[in-house]
């Protein structure tokens, strides 16, 4: 069986990546018996393994590696960082993804993925039927969402260290979006969540063809404002910030519906004098139900 050379090329990362590549070549995980071999050229190689988000300093040599290669010129991105710049994609040394500047057949998501992955990876872009390994116990995978349980109340979103959750607000649902190719696992959301409803699954992400294809999504309904009608809330976290209230203080159960009422305005119309009287009446209330 003739060998495939594999050149790898890191164009801007933190070298976690790098580092589960070379463990990758320990004979455990079967990459001989793929046929390939990294190599110390690329115009030895057919395949490019890029790691890392390329710098403005790293454009040009990453064209000029992919144009060295030999035919059929398969590239495999690994990492968060290859796939999505990760936390360093709004930094002022780079300009573009990967894919941006060359073209990507399959992407390895995960900070870093493990060598199985990895592994996995090449043998999808070769055509291989790769072996699967399953995940150890314990293994913080990508998280996964209880539709049931989700309210919409954006904590996560607030929390994400790499922008991987992104809340879209339509006319009448919002969208909580998880992007897994930005992922990287640090479980943050599942902490942040007051509702349990994230848990980091105990799997290992696939490699992917398209890295905006990976993630998942929740909808949720929104609440319009009682004032000006603006949908500006997801009427589950107005049910559970009033349930939260109630079963900690249980002298306001009785002030329910008007906790309600005055979580279901808007920003813009608490501002109106009439609201700020009511505030104030709510206010007195809630006090006297303590007192």
């Amino acid at each position: 069986m003739k060998e495939i050379g594999i050149y790898r090329l890191d164009v801007g990362s933190c070298n976690g990546c790098d580092i589960e590549v070379l463990s990758a070549l320990a004979p455990r995980f079967g990459l001989a018996k793929l046929g390939v071999k990294f190599v110390d050229e690329p115009s030895e190689a057919s395949v490019l393994l890029v790691t890392g988000v390329p710098t403005v300093k790293m454009r040009e040599p990453l064209k000029q590696v992919y144009e060295k290669l030999r035919d059929p010129k398969l590239v495999v991105a690994v990492g968060a960082c290859a796939l999505a710049g990760e936390a360093f994609e709004d930094s002022y040394s780079i300009d573009g993804m990967t894919d941006e500047v060359i073209r990507v057949n399959v992407y390895v998501p995960g900070c870093p993925p493990s060598p199985q992955a990895i592994v996995g990876a090449l043998a999808e872009a070769l055509g291989i039927k790769p072996k699967v390994w399953s995940a150890p116990q314990g293994f913080r995978g990508y998280p996964q969402v209880d539709a049931e349980k989700c309210t919409g109340c954006g904590a996560c979103e607030q929390v994400c260290p790499t922008r991987a959750i992104e809340l879209i607000d339509g006319e009448e649902k919002r969208t909580v979006k998880f992007k897994y190719e930005k992922c990287i696992s640090c479980a943050t959301c599942e902490e942040a969540c007051p509702e349990d409803a994230i848990e980091m699954a105990a799997e290992r992400p696939p490699p992917t063809r398209d890295r905006k294809a990976i993630g998942t999504s929740v909808e949720v309904g929104l609440a319009k404002c009682l004032d000006c009608g603006t949908p500006f809330v997801p009427s589950r976290q107005l049910r559970a910030l009033s349930d939260r209230i109630v079963s900690n203080v249980g002298e306001y159960k009785a002030l329910r519906d008007e906790i309600e009422r005055a979580a279901s305005i808007c920003a813009k119309c608490r501002g109106e004098i009439e609201n700020l009287r009511k505030a104030k009446v709510l206010l007195l209330e809630l006090t006297e139900a303590l007192s």
